[in-house]
């Protein structure tokens, strides 16, 4: 594999209790926290990265006498794009790598692009009902379609890229495994995503939490594939963990996990009842209810997706518990009203 030597070459950073973390760019959202144990076999991942941050992962690892010959495993926390596609390439290069993921992934992802695809369909379904403005509407679709565009023609610029989601074992809820001589316990920890998983170190206590809890709070893609009632399900059992650490798919690592998990459950009650005390002042739609819980700012970064989603997860609990009413008008757009 030809790789650009890039112009700073992430540090693969002893962070203790044995883990090492690399931290790697990516177009989509904030730079990816790769997690790595060197073991008495080689080493072990937690995700590896998007397609594109294949090279700096590469050129990280030897830094530290590593190459991908000396990958033995790699456990996916979910099947993000962020977190994932890179194993459509990295397969042919480190081929003695053993994959691991939840079970329901493993038989329900499949071809990992077409998965994609209807994850681009879905967040355009979720611009199109924030978005009444047609003009507003098409540059935020073109600058989204612009970044999947992006993806999807890097896989084809790899000559050895296999669109086919690789899972050789599959994970399920409360198992442990011995992986480079060190003990995992895994958990399924849904709401982000549905196949979200918790790899654990129960000799150290540390938790690798990929995207539930990112900057005190997360995203839950309601119309894709998360839940906000299976997110407040996952925390109430996060709180009855032993966790010592734990160590995000992004961003710094979270200082007082049990007080941050109880603090993001009363930030999701806060936004519900900002929600519900807005629109009893009047109709409103998802974009104004999305920037007055998290602000205009948003608009500028790759979080939009993000804000939105987790502002209609709200709503569709809402709506569920007959407290709002959706009213549908054109091309996909959506008003809220409370119900009286």
């Amino acid at each position: 594999m030809k790789v650009t030597v890039p112009k700073r070459i992430p540090d693969m950073e002893d962070i203790g209790d044995g883990v090492f973390k690399i931290i790697l760019p990516q177009p989509f959202y904030a730079p990816n926290n790769i997690y790595l144990y060197p073991g008495n076999d080689g080493l072990t991942l937690i995700d590896s990265g998007y397609i594109e941050s294949i090279p700096l992962l590469q050129a990280s690892l030897k830094t530290k006498g590593f190459s991908f010959k000396d990958i033995r495993h790699i456990i996916y926390t979910h099947n993000h794009l962020d977190h994932i596609s890179s194993s459509l390439v990295l397969k042919s290069y480190a081929k003695n790598v053993t994959y691991y993921g939840y079970r329901s992934m493993a038989d329900g992802v499949g071809n990992y692009l077409e998965s994609m695809m209807l994850f681009e369909e879905a967040t355009e379904d979720l611009f199109h009902k924030a978005f009444g403005d047609k003009e507003e509407l098409n540059r935020i679709l073109e600058e989204s379609r612009k970044g999947w565009r992006q993806f999807f023609s890097k896989f084809r610029e790899t000559k050895k890229g296999d669109p086919v989601l690789r899972i050789d074992v599959a994970i399920d809820h409360n198992d442990s495994l011995e992986l480079g001589g060190r003990l995992f316990r895994f958990l399924h920890t849904p709401g982000h995503n549905l196949y979200h998983i918790t790899p654990v170190d129960p000799s150290t206590g540390v938790y690798f939490s990929g995207d539930l809890i990112i900057a005190n709070l997360t995203a839950i893609y309601s119309e894709m594939d998360g839940s906000l009632g299976d997110y407040y399900f996952t925390l109430s059992k996060l709180l009855e963990e032993p966790i010592k650490r734990m160590l995000p798919a992004h961003g710094s690592e979270i200082e007082d996990p049990k007080k941050t998990i109880t603090l993001v459950k009363k930030t999701l009650s806060i936004l519900e009842k900002g929600v519900l005390r807005r629109l009893r002042e009047g109709e409103s739609d998802l974009k104004v209810l999305m920037e007055a819980a998290i602000g205009k700012k948003v608009h500028n970064g790759g979080h939009l997706p993000t804000a939105l989603g987790l502002v209609y997860s709200i709503i569709q609990k809402l709506v569920l518990e007959g407290q709002i009413r959706i009213e549908k008008r054109e091309n996909g757009y959506e008003v809220f009203h409370i119900v009286t």
